[in-house]
C-alpha cells in the first residue's frame, strides 16, 4: 500500500483505466460475431441442430475446464492466463474461418470454450488484487458497474461492425476476430501487472473438481431453496441458450434486409436488457418481494417468447416481443442472482455456487440439441412457442419459495 496519497490515487486511477481497456478488448471479440455466428455456420452447411451442438460443445468445455484453468492462473499468474486465453480464442476463430466440416467447428468451439475459462476470471481477480495492494478503500461496485457500462457500449459497436462486415462477406468477421483476439492478448500483456503466483497442487485441483461434482450435488439437492432456484435455472437455460442461436436466422429471413439489419436487432436486444438492469437497480421495493417479482418477470419473458412465436410475418411485433423478453430478463437477473447468493451464505458458498452452475450447464446441454432438432423439424416459430410454454414451468419454483417464505413469516409473527 502506498503511503503518499497523491501517488496512491494516481496508482489506483492507472489500475482502473488499464482494467477498463483490457476488459473492453476482451469483451469486443465475442460480441463482434454476436449477430453473425449462427448465420455463418448456416452458410457453411450446418443445420440448426448441428449449430446448437457446436454451441453445446463450447458450454461443456467451459464447465469442464473452469477449475483446472483457474489453478493455472493461480500457479502461473493472471496475466499469463489471459494471454493464453486470447491466443486460444484466436486459434479457435482461425479454425472457424478455415473450416467447412461439422466436426471441425466442434473443435473450434471447444478451443473457444477453453480460451474463455482461461481469460474470464483472471482479469477481474487481477484488478481486485491490484486495487487492494494500491490501497483502494471502500466497495468496488462503482468500478465494476462502469466496466459493465463500457462493455455494453463496446458490445453495441462490435455487434454492428461485425454485422455490416458479415453482410459483405459472412466469413470475414471470423478472420478479423482472429486478429482482434491477438490484439487483446497483446493489450493484456502490456497493461496487466505481473501478479504473484500461488502454486496449486494436483491434489487441490482434484479436490475442487470433486467439490464441484459430488459435494455440490449432495448439498444442492439437500437445500430446498437452492434446489428449486437451480431447477428454475436449468429450465431457463434450456430455453435461452438455444434461443440465442436462433433469433439471428429468424429475423434475417423475416426482415429481408440483409445481415446489417440483424446487427441493429442485436443492438435493440442489448439495449433492452441494459434497460431492464437499470430498472432493477432503481426498484428497491421490488427487491423486498423479489420471489413474486422474479416469478412475474419469468412469466413475462416466457410469454414474450411465445408471442414472438405466434407473430407470423409481423416481424416488428416479433422484435417488440423479444425486446420485452430481454427487458424482463434484465430486471429479474440481478434479483435472482442476489437471492441465490443469500441462500448459500456460509462455508458452503463456493460448493453451492458450483451446483447452480452445474444445473444451468445441464439445461443448456440438453436444451441446445433438442431445440435445434425441433427448429429443423417444425420451424423456429413453433419451437419458440413450445420452449416458451416449457419455460413457464420455472414459475412454479419461484412461487413455491414465495409461499414458503410467507408461511415462515406468519409462523414467526404468531
Amino acid at each position: 500500500m502506498l503511503d503518499n496519497e497523491p501517488l496512491r490515487d494516481s496508482a489506483i486511477s492507472s489500475i482502473i483505466r488499464r482494467y477498463y481497456v483490457v476488459s473492453a478488448c476482451y469483451v469486443f471479440g465475442p460480441l463482434f460475431i454476436f449477430a453473425v455466428y449462427p448465420l455463418f455456420l448456416r452458410a457453411r452447411g450446418l443445420d440448426q441442430f448441428q449449430i446448437n451442438v457446436v454451441v453445446a460443445a463450447y458450454v461443456l468445455m467451459t464447465f469442464l475446464t473452469d477449475v483446472p484453468t483457474g489453478a493455472f492462473a493461480d500457479a502461473v499468474g493472471r496475466r499469463a492466463a489471459v494471454v493464453v486465453g486470447c491466443t486460444l480464442h484466436a486459434a479457435a476463430f482461425l479454425t472457424y474461418f478455415l473450416s467447412h466440416h461439422y466436426w471441425y467447428f466442434i473443435v473450434a468451439a471447444a478451443a473457444d470454450g477453453l480460451g474463455t475459462t482461461f481469460g474470464n476470471g483472471p482479469i477481474d481477480a487481477w484488478a481486485i488484487d491490484a486495487l487492494d495492494a494500491a490501497g483502494f478503500e471502500g466497495p468496488k461496485d462503482a468500478v465494476f458497474s462502469r466496466k459493465f457500462q463500457l462493455g455494453e457500449i463496446t458490445g453495441v459497436c462490435g455487434s454492428l461492425a461485425g454485422a455490416y462486415i458479415g453482410q459483405a462477406n459472412i466469413a470475414a468477421p471470423f478472420l478479423l476476430n482472429t486478429f482482434v483476439w491477438l490484439a487483446a492478448g497483446l493489450v493484456a500483456l502490456g497493461l496487466m501487472g505481473r501478479s504473484a503466483s500461488r502454486p496449486v497442487s494436483a491434489r487441490k485441483i482434484a479436490e475442487d473438481i470433486r467439490r464441484r461434482s459430488i459435494d455440490s450435488t449432495v448439498l444442492g439437492f439437500a437445500n430446498r431453496g437452492v434446489r428449486l432456484l437451480s431447477i428454475a435455472g436449468l429450465i431457463g437455460a434450456s430455453l435461452w441458450y438455444g434461443w440465442g442461436q436462433e433469433w439471428q436466422h429468424y429475423f434475417n429471413r423475416g426482415l429481408h434486409a440483409g445481415i446489417g439489419r440483424v446487427g441493429w436487432v442485436s443492438v435493440a436486444l442489448i439495449l433492452a436488457q441494459v434497460a431492464g438492469l437499470e430498472v432493477s437497480a432503481r426498484m428497491p421495493g421490488a427487491w423486498k418481494q423479489r420471489a413474486w417479482f422474479v416469478a412475474a418477470m419469468s412469466a413475462v419473458s416466457s410469454a414474450s417468447v411465445i408471442a414472438a412465436g405466434v407473430a407470423g410475418g409481423r416481424m416488428w411485433f416479433a422484435l417488440g416481443a423479444v425486446m420485452t423478453a430481454m427487458f424482463a430478463q434484465g430486471v429479474a437477473g440481478p434479483m435472482a442472482f442476489a437471492w441465490y447468493n443469500e441462500m448459500i451464505a456460509g462455508e458452503n458458498r463456493a460448493t453451492l455456487l458450483s451446483f447452480g452452475t452445474t444445473m444451468s450447464t445441464l439445461g443448456a446441454i440438453i436444451g441446445l440439441p433438442v431445440q435445434g432438432k425441433m427448429v429443423d423439424a417444425f420451424g423456429t416459430a413453433a419451437t419458440w412457442r413450445f420452449a416458451g410454454a416449457l419455460s413457464m414451468t420455472s414459475i412454479g419454483c419461484y412461487v413455491a419459495l414465495a409461499r414458503s417464505q410467507v408461511a415462515r413469516a406468519e409462523e414467526t409473527s404468531a
